[in-house]
């Protein structure tokens, strides 16, 4: 499915727990997201780094897991973002986490449907939320398709 492997994964999702999603947010997700989710329940990638049009890098920390044992971790991290309305938009659902807690997210929304975007949750109270989301790829599949590894991690400097 991808030329960058997903380590760590919490075995698969169930189509269930995604149709719940639909549901409950009233979405529709893109089938490649369905695949991704069907196929790798969490875990991160091999390699994590990924540099937009402009050279900023994004790191790819985890993939929210659908399901983690009982819980529903993606169905509760988006429960908790649209419950504080204005926090994020209804158009982006998250889907992998940046140290940090900045999110990447895919669009559900008709014009950009299965796009990845980054969101920044460092903005004030007031602030127009898009003023911090970036356009990142076209789909999970390129997005994942294009990080590279960490080269502060090849050179072993991040341990120090």
């Amino acid at each position: 499915m991808y030329n960058n492997q997903i380590l760590c994964t919490l075995g698969k999702a169930k189509k269930e727990d995604l149709d719940r999603i639909e549901k409950k947010f009233h979405v529709k997700l893109p089938a490649e997201v369905r695949e991704h989710c069907l196929s790798y329940n969490g875990g991160y990638p091999e390699r994590s780094v990924f540099t937009d049009q402009n050279g900023d890098e994004y790191f790819v920390d985890l993939f929210i897991p659908v399901r983690d044992g009982r819980e529903r971790p993606m169905e509760k991290t988006l429960g908790l973002l649209r419950a504080d309305e204005g926090t994020i938009p209804d158009r982006l659902i998250p889907f992998a986490e940046e140290d940090g807690g900045n999110l990447f997210c895919f669009s559900v929304r008709e014009s950009d449907f299965g796009a990845v975007y980054y969101y920044d949750h460092e903005f004030e109270y007031g602030e127009d939320p898009e003023e911090h989301i970036a356009y990142l790829a076209e789909s999970i599949t390129v997005f994942i398709n294009s990080l590279t590894e960490d080269e502060e991690d090849e050179d072993g400097l991040e341990d120090y």
